[in-house]
């Protein structure tokens, strides 16, 4: 088994990497919404499909998997429940996941870089604090 201890530091570990895990996943995610939506789907409806398939009388094939995770990720259309510990776990990640990477991917290209932005924002905000020093 595995000790309270290792659980604990492997835990720290991927806590002290968490900004550059994180800075490196949202950039592939905003690179390629779509693709990240569509690979987010397939494999959660995969690794359901597989806790759930001899438990779950109403999951028989894979194509009710993908049903019951594309539905997960925006309406939870109720006729499908995760039986497995592991199919709950799995439709608590596309739960809390699923919304936003579908709402990312439906989002109309950017014009404008983040930087641009930013320089635009700093600007305004530096013309009102020059305003408010006059008064």
């Amino acid at each position: 088994g595995i000790s309270g201890t290792q659980i604990i530091d492997f835990i720290q570990t991927a806590l002290s990497k968490r900004t550059e895990i994180e800075t490196d996943l949202i950039e592939r995610l905003m690179r390629r919404p779509i693709e990240s939506m569509a690979g987010f789907i397939l494999s959660t409806s995969v690794a359901f499909y597989l806790a759930e398939r001899d438990v779950n009388p109403k999951i028989s094939t894979f194509v009710d998997a993908v049903y019951y995770i594309s539905t997960c990720m925006s309406v939870g259309y109720a006729d499908i429940f995760a039986v497995t510990q592991t199919g709950k776990s799995i439709a608590t990640l596309v739960m809390a996941v699923g919304p936003a990477l579908a709402a990312k991917s439906l989002d109309l290209p950017q014009t404008t870089s983040s930087e641009s932005n930013s320089k635009e924002i700093l600007e305004r905000l530096d013309a009102i604090l020059v305003e408010l020093r006059k008064n």
